[in-house]
């Protein structure tokens, strides 16, 4: 059986609203933007998603036990709100870099 893409978004329908909140989360687009700005080397993208992303999921975390969560019903998923703010930040701090990096 071939591994086509319509198969995969298929299959990956319950996170769509998932992967969106993650790539459109504030705090994973600026810190993921901060931090790639600021890296002088490439590995340390990977240090900026995680970092990101697990800002992102922390922050998500205390404003819904305060009430203040936009992010309703995105822990339904488990684990899968981080690992996609974690990959949207490490994208958010690759595009940082390269922003960084066509400016000089």
């Amino acid at each position: 059986m071939a591994l086509t893409w319509a198969k995969v978004l298929t299959d990956i329908e319950p996170f769509h609203g998932v992967i969106l909140y993650a790539f459109i989360d504030p705090v994973v687009v600026a810190i993921g933007l901060w931090m790639g700005w600021h890296a002088d080397q490439k590995g340390k993208l990977i240090l900026a998603g995680l970092l990101a992303g697990l800002a992102g999921t922390v922050t998500g975390f205390v404003a819904d036990l305060l009430g203040l969560g936009w992010f309703e019903g995105g822990f339904l998923f488990g684990g899968a709100h981080a690992f996609f703010r974690v990959l949207a930040g490490y994208l958010w701090a690759m595009l940082g870099y390269a922003a960084q990096k066509f400016k000089s």
